[in-house]
This record gives structure tokens, sequence and C-alpha cells, in this order.
């Protein structure tokens, strides 16, 4: 964990986060669990909540980022995919365009998303961020 913490620090600090391709960013749908097969009544609801979030979350917003991060590690009432590599790379990119020094709380949702993925996942994981954080920064995700 302090690994990849140190890694996403350097990388920081660097500047290298651009460099990278904005390749395979997610669109919205890809996301989403099938509701018709789950048994949570409020499936339909929380994907039409936070359909309008997508596009903020692309577009840098730090609250859509870290509600799709959460959504991706827990499934947010059966509505999305439960992707915890994607739920990494969210966390590695709220750390990224977010402030300085990096809040606990932002600190704290990292460990407890990157921590638990083996090295492939947390690798594949960071450079799913490069490329979302560069697309942001282009401003076309």
């Amino acid at each position: 964990m302090r690994t990849l913490l140190s890694a996403l620090v350097f990388l920081l600090l660097s500047g290298n986060l651009s460099a990278f391709a904005a390749d395979g960013v997610p669109a919205y749908a890809d996301l989403l669990a099938n509701c018709a097969t789950s048994n949570d009544a409020a499936c339909p609801g929380q994907q039409t909540a936070l359909a309008p979030q997508w596009p903020k979350a692309l577009s840098g917003s730090l609250p859509s980022l870290r509600n799709f991060a959460f959504c991706l590690a827990d499934g947010c009432y059966g509505a999305f995919k439960v992707d915890p590599v994607r739920a990494c790379a969210l966390r590695i990119v709220v750390a990224a365009l977010g402030d300085r020094p990096i809040p606990t709380e932002d600190r704290d949702n990292f460990e407890r998303e990157c921590g638990p993925l083996g090295a492939d996942d947390q690798q594949t994981a960071k450079v799913a961020a490069r490329d979302l954080v560069r697309a942001i920064r282009q401003g076309a995700p």
C-alpha cells in the first residue's frame, strides 16, 4: 500500500499524469448494472439520480468523482457494476485533482479502495487514472 501511495505522490509531483493517451474512459452506461436482475427496488432511481453527475465527473467535479468511486466500490443499491479497479482509479483521480495536502478522507478512501488490490490491478487502476486525468485536463474525456 505504501508503495502505491508513494508512486501516486511521485506521479503527482512529477507531472507525468498527463503523459498518457486518454483512451478507455468508460461511458456512463458501461458502469450500470442491470436493474431488471437487481433485488433492490432503489436501483433504477439511483441510476437516474446519478446520470447527470457523470458529465460533471468527467469534467473534474470532485464530489461527482467521489460519488462514482463509492458506487463502483459499493454498487449503490445494485445500480452499478461493482468494479474495484475503476473505484481505485477514481480515488487516484480525486487525489490528483484535489486539494493539497490531500485531505485525510480522500487519503483514507484511496487506501480502502486501492489497498486490497493486487499489484496488477493497482497498475491497471493507475493507468486508467492517468488517462482520465489527462482527459479531464484537456477538457475532452
